[in-house]
């Protein structure tokens, strides 16, 4: 079971622009709120971070996770209902090539892939559609790399639209 990411250390510091390595959670929930940067959870190790939608704060799809090392984590996908003709595989090739050479070129890696069933709230029993996810990290040595990270993360197209 996951720690709480505000008792979650890296190693241990305070300093809000210290090497990650001895950057605490707290220490980079600070920075993050610094840049002005909005939090919209804390999750086991993970700090996810927020967009807004007209007055709305929702999930941005953009993470920082906080354990042996830290990192910065963003996930992009497609749904199935925008290609219904095509199969997983080519699925998530569409969110690869949509989104794989922005990521590569900042330094980050493919960690996952995942098919998520997206169902009715008032009835679990209906598919209303299917996404495939691709998930992006990349490693970050200290608070400032962190935040700058963060930012072009939240800049990034996270849908995959025909």
């Amino acid at each position: 079971m996951p720690a709480d990411v505000s008792s979650t250390t890296c190693s241990g510091g305070k300093e809000p622009h210290a090497n990650v390595s001895r950057l605490d959670a707290n220490a980079l929930e600070a920075a993050l709120t610094e840049a002005e940067l909005e939090i919209y959870q804390k999750i086991g190790t993970d700090i996810l971070l927020a967009e807004r939608v007209r007055l709305h704060m929702m999930d941005s799809g953009v993470r920082l996770r906080v354990e042996s090392g830290c990192e910065v984590r963003f996930t992009t996908r497609c749904q199935r209902s925008d290609f219904p003709s095509d199969d997983e595989a080519a699925l998530y090739a569409r969110v690869r090539e949509a989104t794989g050479p922005l990521a590569q070129a900042q330094g980050f890696r493919e960690v996952g892939a995942e098919r998520v069933q997206v169902t009715d709230p008032m009835d679990a029993s209906k598919l209303l559609d299917t996404w495939h996810e691709i998930t992006w990290a990349r490693a970050v040595t200290d608070t400032q790399q962190a935040v700058e990270l963060a930012r072009w993360a939240l800049t990034v197209e996270k849908y995959v639209a025909s």
